[in-house]
Parts: structure tokens; sequence; C-alpha cells
């Protein structure tokens, strides 16, 4: 079933095109692709396009002014119940791929380029097909070195989408801005700067030690409200890391918003801190400053773009992007770089 979202542009029937664009891993992956998808809309105003993406990462389109349709596929199930029930797996794949086949697509883009997602623009009815990476048969374009957002902008140059920006961007509607209304009025009454810690990442060794955070906090309280958040399952870490430590005029909003409340707070906040992680990517579509912490993943192809974005890379780390190493790189990086670059964030 192909799911409605917000109309585009004005359309013209007697013009209209059809694209399709794929992206369906992880939460930053799929935002990354949010100004491409805005730069393909405006190059092809009348089109209507439809955007392929997992369960999990449609609501950072769900107010999308160029997003038309929306073909969902259920990445988590497919994982976890593709050892156990293969195939049942392999027929929910074939029903999302027929509802791709359905159509008759003028365009279409694999943003992604991995064969999870290659598989779909492969057997897509489509008059001409990109990719990003390097795919028997699709023109495309990789560079491992390029950052992500530019190995992107290479594949719209391919298909001969004009380039002017390529920014990220998450918008919210009129029911998320009014619960961040409601939220700040009740937790920031002053109406103080506040600062976002975002301490926790799908990776392990993406990640800050969490009483690190809490201490960081201590050292700017006087300066800011600090707000920490995260998934419902970590409430009750920070909770008890901020007992622990003493941490005051704190706020613990884990688990409280979903992902378009979060990006509403997120435009808000004076400045974040965090790892290479959604939130980063977060702060980067909607232009909030950010101190972003690295280890195993190479910032100069992950990491923010901002102009006022401060990287502080974990001492001798050699960069494994490894989800897993011993070494733990970040728990070595000291807290005064951190404050450091944090407090001329304030100070700006």
């Amino acid at each position: 079933m192909i799911n409605e979202a917000v109309t585009g542009c004005c359309a013209d029937m007697s013009v209209k095109k059809k694209i399709l664009v794929i992206k369906q891993t992880s939460l930053g992956d799929v935002l990354h692709a949010s100004g491409h998808i805005r730069s393909i809309k405006q190059a092809y105003p009348h089109s209507e396009l439809y955007l392929m993406t997992a369960t999990t990462s449609v609501d950072i389109y769900r107010h999308s002014p160029w997003v038309d349709h929306t073909i969902l596929i259920d990445r988590d199930s497919v994982k976890k119940q593709g050892y156990r029930k293969p195939v049942w797996a392999i027929k929910y794949m074939f029903r999302v791929l027929s509802e791709v086949r359905e159509h008759q697509f003028d365009l279409a883009f694999d943003l992604q380029g991995l064969a999870k997602s290659v598989f779909f623009l492969y057997f897509a009815h489509a008059k001409r097909k990109f990719v990003k990476g390097s795919w028997w048969g699709i023109k495309g374009f990789r560079d491992k070195r390029c950052h992500a957002l530019r190995e992107m902008d290479k594949v719209l140059e391919v298909a001969g989408v004009e380039i002017n920006d390529t920014s990220m961007e998450f918008n919210a509607g009129l029911m998320e801005r009014q619960k961040i209304d409601a939220l700040l009025s009740k937790i920031n009454p002053g109406k103080r700067p506040f600062v976002i810690f975002s301490p926790f990442s799908r990776w392990l060794t993406k990640d800050w030690p969490l009483s690190n955070y809490v201490i960081l906090a201590k050292s700017v309280s006087e300066k800011a409200l600090i707000v920490f958040t995260g998934a419902p399952n970590r409430k009750a870490d920070i909770d008890q890391a901020l007992l622990m430590k003493g941490g005051h005029d704190v706020v613990n909003l884990a688990g409280v918003l979903n992902l378009v409340e979060f990006a509403e707070l997120a435009g808000r906040a004076s400045c974040m801190v965090t790892g290479d992680s959604f939130p980063m990517h977060v702060a980067g579509a909607k232009k909030t400053p950010v101190v972003a912490l690295f280890g195993p993943t190479d910032e100069t192809k992950v990491g923010p773009l901002g102009e006022h974005d401060t990287v502080i890379r974990a001492p001798n780390c050699d960069r494994c992007d490894r989800r897993s190493c011993p070494k733990q790189c970040l728990n070595n990086l000291k807290g005064d770089s951190v404050l450091q670059a944090l407090n001329q964030l304030l100070e700006e």
C-alpha cells in the first residue's frame, strides 16, 4: 500500500512526471537526502515524487513539501524475522517490490547505493536510473573520499539535476510546534539559552561516557539550561547518572519526544553536544551549532558542515569504523576541550 504524504508544488497534469527516490537505511542517512530530494523536486516542479524509505524513518518526511507519496519497507521486521522465517521475509520483500513495479517512473534514484536498495532500483520500471555507487548498467558516482552529501551532489549532477543548495531540512507541523512551545514554557519559563545533550548513538564506540556529559552539564549550568534527550530506554540511565554526579538545573527529556518534535526542539536550541549520531544530523538540518564528538567514524565523510560547528576527535583514534572496539577511544577524550568549544558557542 502506498501512503499519501504532503503534496508538493502545484502540478500540471499534462506534463507530470513520476520520480522514485530510494533512501531506506539509518535515520541519519535518510535525513542526509532531504536537500537532494528538494533539489530533484525543484528541478521537476510538476512531478510526482515517490520516496521509498523505512517505516522507522518516514516521519522525517511527514511534513515535507517535496514528497508526494511514500513506499515503505519494514526493515526491522525483515532483519528480525529473516533467519527464523526466511520464506516470510522473501515474500514480504517481493510484495514491496511489486508496489515499486506498479508505477512507470521517468526517473529513479538510489541515493543509498547498497545491494539491499539497488535491488529495488534494478527492478523498478524507470526510463532513466541513477545510483550512488558503481553498479553494472546504471549511471552513478562513487568516491569514498567524499563527504556523503557531496557524493549525492555528484549523483544528481550525473542525472543533469542542477545543484544549488542541497543542505538538509527537517520540517515540523503545527502540532509539533505547539507541543514544543508548551514544553519550553514549562521547562524554561525564563527563556534562558538552552543546550541539548544527546549522549547516545546506535554504536557504543561512538558514545562519550554519560558521566562526562553530566560533569559538563554542571560546568555550564550557570550559562544555560541543559536538556538531555534520548530514547525511552535511556531515561533511567540519565536519571541515575544525574543522581550520582549531583546534576542540577538539568532537564531529562529522554523518551518524551518523537522524531519530529525532537527536530523542532533542536531548532530552538542555542547549540547541541553529541556524538556521530542522528541528533548531530538533525542539528545540521535545523542550522543549530553542534559540538560533535568523533571516534571510530570519519568526520570528513559524515561530519557536520555548518560554519559554527566544532568537531572534536578522540585522541589516538585510527577511525576503525567498528561498532565494537576494545580501545573505546572516546573514553579517553577529556572534557576540557569539549567545555571550551561549548563555552565559545554560548558566548557567540
